[in-house]
């Protein structure tokens, strides 16, 4: 797989790069810019995956504490009702909660790819400024004429650098 990065001088450029090539029906892959792009934000289902873990990691524990009080151990120790249930909401929300932290946590390195140590486009000389100061556009394609005709779209707009790098 074959990959441009396309840097432009200023946020206005770049918007209307990314609006050419969609025009042209060719998506950006990466946008690297040191603020949000307006239009460019991609949804998580992060926050989803966590509330999920989170509400099964309470009912699992909650119903792990209410098996052994009732059927592993009845133990009956100061006269206590059968089914003390309020004992168990905190420890099973606690559990709870580190069910969604964890969730996020490996969540998180599976949405980022992590941990990834290469990628074709660290060795492109410009982008080190990618997070600073930089703005820039990543196409990636098997097909090396979609990349031409990227190429040849952005051109129009005078990019402060056009670097081709292998992914």
């Amino acid at each position: 797989m074959k990959g441009v990065l396309i840097g432009f001088d200023n946020r206005q450029s770049l918007e209307l790069g990314l609006a050419l090539l969609e025009t042209a029906h060719i998506e950006a892959t990466d946008v690297y810019s040191p603020m949000p792009i307006e239009g460019q934000v991609s949804s998580s289902g992060l926050p989803l995956l966590m509330f999920a873990a989170g509400m099964l990691g309470f009912v699992g524990f909650f119903l792990l504490m209410s098996y052994a009080d009732l059927k592993a151990y009845p133990l009956n120790i100061g006269g206590r009702p059968g089914f003390a249930w309020p004992a168990f909401v905190p420890i099973a929300f606690e559990l709870g909660v580190l069910c969604a932290m964890a969730a996020g946590f490996f969540g998180y390195f599976v949405r980022c790819r992590l941990p990834r140590l290469y990628d074709g486009v660290d060795e492109c000389p410009s982008f080190g400024n990618a997070s600073r100061d930089g703005w820039f556009l990543e196409i990636r394609s098997e097909d090396g004429q979609r990349l031409a005709q990227a190429r040849t779209i952005v051109q129009t707009l005078m990019p402060s650098s056009i670097e081709e790098f292998v992914a």
